[in-house]
């Protein structure tokens, strides 16, 4: 399985910050393909590269860092998972190319057609 991440769009702030990616990581296993669509804030950090500096690389290296969200349960103890963009989007994008070759496999083509 091959997988490449492919940045849409980016929200740029008035003082030149990046704060939004549009993205898109699509899957291929030799004739089979699939794809999905995320969204991720960024934050703020202590680094800033000018809009006009900022590479690929380090948009989707952003992106890609793992992000971390909070929430109180419904006893009001704080709860917290690691959210990591990549591992999700490749999972998902492989459960959907597992999905077309279970189909091919139920599916098969007559033996007696000829494409």
């Amino acid at each position: 399985m091959e997988y490449k991440w492919t940045v849409n769009k980016v929200q740029v702030a008035e003082d030149n910050l990046i704060v939004k990616v549009s993205l898109v990581v699509t899957g291929t296993n030799g004739d089979l393909s699939a794809s999905a669509g995320y969204s991720r804030d960024l934050v703020r950090g202590d680094t800033f590269i000018p809009f006009e500096q900022v590479t690929k690389q380090q948009v989707l290296d952003w992106c890609f860092e793992p992000q971390v969200v909070t929430w109180k349960d419904i006893e009001g103890n704080e709860q917290s998972a690691t959210n990591l963009l990549k591992d999700e989007g490749e999972t998902q994008v492989a459960g959907q190319i597992a999905r077309q070759l279970a189909q091919k496999a139920a599916e098969p083509a007559l033996p007696w057609v000829t494409i």
